[in-house]
């Protein structure tokens, strides 16, 4: 080991001990001070938990219960505890629960723990119970196993989180989810430690919330596809149960269509209206009409004008606040470019008797208006970094999004938090663009050292391009990498370790009930019509979709009848993995063999080339018997040539002609035409070359 380390853990013995520790630990999100110890504490059946808290702490109680349900799972050791309740303790159980103080889901509450195992004892102390959820957590992460069974490593942990705010936000407009899923998905969100489910229940396309004092809402906006007051109480009493708050959000006063389905009277224009998307093009027409429509088009907005609209909202509001007993109401404010708003005589009159030299303005004063109802409601407001100006209250959150140098102009996020408003940053956290989990990750937008009024962040998954049967896929596992971000020290930044950990928490994901590799083996066996998967899922892994709003783009300028939100988006783009796990351990192999040139390494990278390519031959022969995998067979060809030149870059010294020739075909292969994108040339460009391209962690959302 060298000297300098070993001073620096000699110095610091309870810090974070660097990555040769990490590797150790299969745990995300990274906890704050770790210590490995000598030994393992062993899983049999004598194994007994021990619950010290409030008697009345029924959340401590299940959670507990929930975790030895899930050893049980993990292990298949039959356990001779039954349950476990509090005051009620096993005699001399090996596994302590300690709680100080009894909370609810918050924010503000304290969510650090301290875990100690050792051969013989567990200790899991906590000053809250939101604490005691975090640190249950990492005790199933830590379960592993050798030849002689189950066990948990010597361990001692004293961790807490980074930032106070750590969200998902999931939109259920554009695309309907099923409460069962937004069940399973605050599971998979309780296991990385994130604390905030930020709902976006209306836009253009859908008002999913039942209203009774404006049932038309619902009724006229949803196509049906609503949630009732009753799913949503039980939803958020679920998420509390597991250390969630739920917000929800409710975009105005542009996105606002399908309000205007059932009280047309609240627009800026007269309508008819129904749900749908904001913006419907010709299949032929320009992409700049798209660009120019996001600037100019009159699209449904909300008329800020009118009094009825702000009585309309506070009684509406006033509803919401009995299912979601969230502090914090999101209103949205994002995209509005003013265009309906100029194009109303009635409007232009009101800025003009009000003294509005333009209509961000009239948005600052809807804005305003907005935070008056929300404050009798006893509620703060979020709002989209758009809408931020200096002139609304300093309790007002505002949520930063827009990346520097795009078509959109905003004060930047840290610029409002020196202003004196709370922060939240989405900015580089969009997984609905398809990004790697490494670019989420080493994320400049979040601060490394701590800055007053930045709370944390939100991972942000819009359904313009995910529905329920990609939805799971498409939000994990790469939501943990985010959630490490939020959690974790900033100085946790390795990027192969953090690939490591995720694809063994994927695992671990999947047996806690997420589908999010299950859909996609459902949609392969569709496609292949009880033909082998064995070929087509040999191709599916190696297969991601192209990055930024490249695809939206191009679906929405597809003719209507492929973008209904009737229409399952189960095509190859919405099932393909964004992080290949093949792909990462064949550029591990890779990596090894050209600084190296290990003979084992080498021998891996063979054979997985010859893999790819005898799956691809299999596949084009398969396509007779199941035609639909004509989708997967357009890249058989090139996936054949591809792996012969990394073949052939093992096998001989090429020539610089030799290698200029090989390049030029790889390059050739990347098709932006493409739905997909091949995701193994570059690793097989390194072959060529003897150099690996490190990789981009570059955000660019357009």
């Amino acid at each position: 080991m060298n000297k300098k380390l070993i001073l620096i853990l000699i110095m610091f013995p309870l810090s974070f001990t660097g990555f040769a520790q990490r590797q150790s630990l299969n745990v995300m999100p990274y906890p704050n001070k770790v210590i490995v110890g000598e030994g393992v504490f062993r899983i049999n059946s004598d194994f007994a938990i021990s619950l010290l808290a409030a008697d009345n702490d029924k959340t401590a109680a299940d959670a507990a219960n929930r975790f030895l349900i899930r050893l049980r799972q993990k292990t298949l050791v039959y356990f001779n505890q039954a349950r476990i309740e509090s005051g009620n303790n096993p005699t001399n159980p090996n596994m302590s629960i300690q709680i100080n103080t009894k909370v609810e889901s918050s924010i503000y509450a304290d969510e650090s723990y301290e875990l100690s195992v050792t051969t013989g004892r567990i200790e899991l102390k906590a000053p809250t119970t939101i604490g005691t959820l975090r640190g249950l957590e990492t005790l199933i992460q830590l379960v592993t196993a050798d030849e002689n069974g189950y066990y948990i490593p010597a361990v001692q942990i004293s961790d807490e989180p980074r930032f106070k705010w750590r969200g998902m936000l999931v939109d259920v407009a554009r695309h309907f989810l099923p409460i069962e899923i937004l069940k399973k998905n605050i599971d998979a969100m309780a296991a990385v430690k994130l604390n905030i489910l930020h709902l976006h229940l209306t836009d253009d396309e859908g008002f999913r919330v039942e209203s009774k004092l404006y049932p038309k809402l619902h009724q006229m906006g949803s196509y049906g596809r609503y949630y009732t007051q009753n799913e949503l109480t039980d939803l958020v009493k679920y998420a509390s149960e597991r250390g969630i708050t739920i917000v929800p959000e409710f975009d105005l006063p542009g996105h606002s269509r399908s309000w205007f389905a059932g009280y047309p009277e609240l627009a800026s224009a007269p309508g008819p209206y129904k749900p749908g998307p904001r913006f419907v093009f010709d299949a032929d027409a320009p992409r700049e009409e798209l660009a120019a429509a996001v600037n100019s088009a009159p699209t449904p907005t909300i008329d800020p004008t009118r009094e009825e609209v702000y009585e309309f909202l506070s009684n509406l509001f006033g509803e919401m606040t009995d299912i979601f007993p969230s502090p914090y109401f999101h209103i949205g404010a994002d995209e509005n470019n003013g265009a309906a708003w100029r194009q109303n005589p009635n409007i232009a009159q009101f800025m003009k008797e009000n003294k509005m030299e333009n209509t961000h303005e009239l948005h600052s004063y809807f804005v305003g208006r907005v935070y008056d109802i929300f404050k009798k409601h006893n509620r703060k407001m979020i709002a989209y970094q758009e809408a931020y100006s200096e002139e609304l209250p300093k309790d007002v959150i505002f949520q930063a999004w827009i990346a520097q140098g795009g078509p959109m102009q905003a004060v930047p996020p840290l610029e409002i938090a020196e202003k004196g408003n709370t922060v939240l940053i989405n900015t580089g956290f969009y997984i609905d663009l398809f990004f790697p989990s490494h670019v989420h990750y080493i994320n400049p937008e979040i601060p490394a050292e701590p800055i007053e009024n930045v709370w944390g962040g939100e991972v942000a998954l819009w359904s313009e391009l995910v529905d329920e049967n990609c939805f799971e896929g498409r939000a994990w596992p790469r939501s943990a990498a985010v959630a490490e971000r939020l959690w974790s020290p900033a100085s946790i930044t390795e990027i192969n370790d953090m690939y490591r950990r995720l694809y063994k928490l994927s695992d671990e994901l999947e047996q806690n009930g997420l589908n999010h590799r299950l859909n996609a083996r459902r949609w392969l066996s569709v496609m292949a019509n009880g033909t082998s998967l064995d070929a087509p899922y040999t191709i599916f892994e190696i297969l991601a979709p192209f990055q930024g709003y490249r695809r939206l783009a191009t679906t929405m300028m597809q003719p209507a009848s492929y973008t209904y939100e009737t229409v399952p988006l189960v095509n190859l783009p919405d099932m393909v993995d964004v992080d290949s796990e093949v792909e990462w351990k064949f550029r591990e192999q890779v990596e090894i063999y050209l600084n190296e040139k290990e003979p084992k390494a080498k021998w891996e990278i063979e054979n997985q080339l010859k893999k790819w390519k005898d799956a691809s031959v299999q596949l084009k022969k398969q396509v007779g018997q199941a035609p639909n995998l004509k989708i997967l067979n357009a890249y058989t060809d090139r996936i054949i040539k591809a792996s012969d030149i990394g073949l052939m870059a093992l096998k001989v010294n090429l020539s610089e002609t030799k290698k200029e020739e090989a390049l030029q075909q790889l390059k050739s292969m990347k098709l932006r035409t493409d739905v997909v994108e091949i995701r193994i040339l570059d690793e097989i460009e390194a072959l060529v070359t003897g150099k690996l391209t490190e990789l981009s962690t570059e955000y660019k959302m357009y």
